[in-house]
């Protein structure tokens, strides 16, 4: 009864994380933090992608976790081109679109800067990428955005949301991924049927 009582109150909260992004609520998956989701994001997004090839694109100013993420595929072959970031601290799409190559198989940005506060266009961006090369992924870590900034994941166009539930006044040591329906990342921990088996 414990448990089936659990299972409801879980139901619910994928429920409305996911009207608050307009997506279905197997999209969503809760992790320990938004750095988790961050990790799971970059190094399965960029492992699974990495058959259209093993570049990335980001900027010298994203959090640590994505930082680090990406220093760690580097190290498996990886090659990536940190952007540096406008006056104001955004990241400008022309210099996203000019990094952006045949090869690219992920894109990870920031929406919302932890530091400085600046917003980058993440729809205007994600949709320019996709128009000029389908295949590349797109990655936002939008901690400092959710519930701050109205956000809709299909108007958005990204594959990966990464989100931490302190942000936006929920519990300490919870956060969330929306990763979009189709496809099919590997687990980032191993073990336990959590979150459709994949957490």
């Amino acid at each position: 009864k414990a448990g089936r009582e659990a299972k409801k109150l879980l139901d619910t909260a994928h429920e409305q994380v996911a009207k608050a992004l307009d997506c279905a609520p197997d999209e969503v998956y809760f992790t320990s933090c938004g750095s988790e989701g961050d990790n799971w994001a970059i190094l399965r997004g960029a492992e699974y992608n990495a058959r259209h090839g093993k570049h990335i694109i980001s900027s010298a100013v994203e959090h640590s976790a994505v930082l680090k993420s990406l220093a760690l595929l580097e190290t498996r072959g990886f090659e990536v081109t940190r952007l540096a970031p406008q006056p104001d601290g955004s990241i400008a799409k022309e210099d996203v679109l000019a990094a952006l190559r045949p090869d690219t198989c992920l894109v990870s940005l920031m929406m919302v800067q932890n530091e400085t506060g600046a917003v980058t266009d993440i729809a205007g961006i994600a949709k320019a990428v996709k128009e000029k090369n389908p295949n590349t992924l797109f990655h936002t870590d939008a901690v400092q955005a959710v519930g701050h900034i109205p956000i809709d994941v299909k108007e958005t166009g990204v594959d990966f949301l990464s989100a931490s539930g302190h942000k936006f006044n929920g519990p300490k040591g919870i956060g969330f991924i929306y990763i979009r329906k189709g496809l099919k990342l590997r687990s980032l921990l191993n073990g336990g049927q959590q979150e459709f088996g994949i957490r």
